[in-house]
């Protein structure tokens, strides 16, 4: 008998959920904190909505038809009235807002400059270049454009971003809201995301 590896794995990609494939896999939307009702049952729409999963004994999950012991869980999503800052991708906004014109969107580097960052990623993720010289590349091309006083497109000033730990962004001061921050994050073009280690076709920054 012989034995063998059918198919070899070349690389894994990983990427942020979009917003509505986030909806299409949820099980269902929540939208009251509440739990039971007056009578012990899980109440619809909420945090112990059946579509989630089951833990009592007896009763069947909405999503798969199972038991406690059966289900596996399911996620539910709640849509946000504003914007909110995700603590975990606060590293890679700063990125993008430092990297990024404040007018115009976009990156803060010659068309030139651009070009060669994106031509060298391009050239390590052909050659299976391992992802640490991959993110350090980018690193590497973000640390360049923050340094620009000037956008080299718009020709407007760049006012320099900090952060209050752990989600509060400040430009030369000035608190920016969640939701500046997205529309900044909105306004970058799909080309300028490449020298920045984002592949706009599976994930926009905002």
């Amino acid at each position: 008998m012989m034995r063998g590896v059918s198919k070899r794995i070349g690389s894994i990609r990983f990427a942020t959920l979009s917003p509505d494939e986030i909806r299409r896999m949820s099980a269902t939307k929540v939208i009251t904190a509440d739990t039971y009702d007056d009578d012990g049952f899980p109440i619809d729409l909420g945090l112990m909505d059946p579509h989630l999963g089951v833990i009592e004994p007896g009763l069947r999950c909405k999503t798969c038809g199972n038991k406690v012991d059966e289900c596996p869980g399911h996620f539910g999503h709640i849509d946000l009235a504003m914007p909110v800052i995700h603590v975990g991708l606060v590293k890679e906004i700063k990125k993008l807002l430092q990297s990024t014109c404040r007018s115009c969107g976009r990156l803060l580097m010659t068309r030139e400059e651009a070009a060669e960052a994106s031509k060298a990623m391009d050239a390590v993720d052909d050659l299976g270049g391992d992802y640490i010289d991959y993110r350090l590349m980018a690193k590497e091309a973000a640390k360049g454009a923050s340094k620009k006083e000037f956008c080299p497109h718009c020709g407007q000033p760049q006012e320099k971003i900090t952060l209050d730990k752990p989600t509060t962004f400040r430009e030369n001061g000035h608190k920016l809201t969640p939701k500046e921050v997205r529309e900044r994050l909105e306004r970058i073009p799909d080309e300028d995301l490449p020298p920045l280690g984002i592949n706009p076709e599976t994930c926009r920054p905002e």
